[in-house]
C-alpha cells in the first residue's frame, strides 16, 4: 500500500521509488569498491611493516567486497 500525499499520484510516487532504488544500487557498487581498495590499503600496510601477526585477513575481506562489486555491475548489464 502506497502512502497517501495530495501532491503525488500514484505514478509519480513510483516513479520516484524507482529512481531511488536506481540510486541504492548505484551506491552500493560505490561502496563496495571503495571497501576494497581500503582493505588493499591495510594489506600493504602490514605487509610493509612486516607484520606477522594478522589481526584481520584484509585481502579476503577486499576479495568479498569486490565480489559484490563485480555482482553489482552484472546488475547493470557491464
Amino acid at each position: 500500500m502506497l502512502a497517501e500525499d495530495p501532491g503525488l499520484g500514484d505514478n509519480s510516487l513510483e516513479n520516484m521509488m524507482s529512481e531511488l532504488d536506481g540510486d541504492v544500487l548505484v551506491w552500493s557498487a560505490a561502496s563496495h569498491a571503495g571497501w576494497a581498495i581500503w582493505g588493499v590499503v591495510q594489506a600493504r600496510e602490514d605487509v610493509e611493516a612486516g607484520t606477522t601477526a594478522l589481526e584481520f585477513d584484509y585481502i579476503g575481506y577486499a576479495k568479498g567486497r569486490m565480489a559484490a562489486f563485480r555482482q553489482d555491475l552484472q546488475r547493470f548489464g557491464l
